[in-house]
């Protein structure tokens, strides 16, 4: 059952999780521009990586399961871009990221699915 849900709404759900248990220092500049600090948004975009390969490799699956993750995929990307334009908690470069990688989740989805579905369709009658 929890192979259907895209594993980037687990990082959606965190930015808002921190994001609303933080008040505005999401948005304030590093204090020394010389160094360079690892931030809470730096490791959910890293995560959010690792999550999207993840996604990635669940694509390459040909059954009905593939399908409903595909759907689920892209109504996560819609409710992200619905967030993004809408929510001013949202209007951030960590959160516009993640929406670029529910974005490219949803195109590899769909691109490896049918590469692999196109590979496995014999073509050639060898008679």
């Amino acid at each position: 059952m929890f192979s259907f849900i895209p594993l980037l709404s687990i990082i959606v759900l965190a930015y808002f999780g921190i994001a609303i248990g933080m008040s505005s220092s999401i948005t304030q500049p590093m204090i020394q521009p010389m160094i360079w600090m690892l931030t809470t948004g730096d490791l959910l975009v890293a995560a959010g990586l690792v999550l999207l390969y993840l996604e990635i490799l669940k694509s390459v699956r040909t059954s009905m399961a593939s399908l409903i993750d595909h759907v689920l995929s892209l109504l996560l990307f819609t409710a992200c871009l619905v967030l993004f334009i809408l929510l001013p908690l949202a209007q951030t470069g960590t959160f516009f990221l993640i929406l670029i990688m529910t974005l490219l989740d949803v195109i590899a989805g769909f691109t490896v699915t049918i590469a692999a579905s196109r590979r496995s369709v014999d073509v050639g009658g060898g008679l």
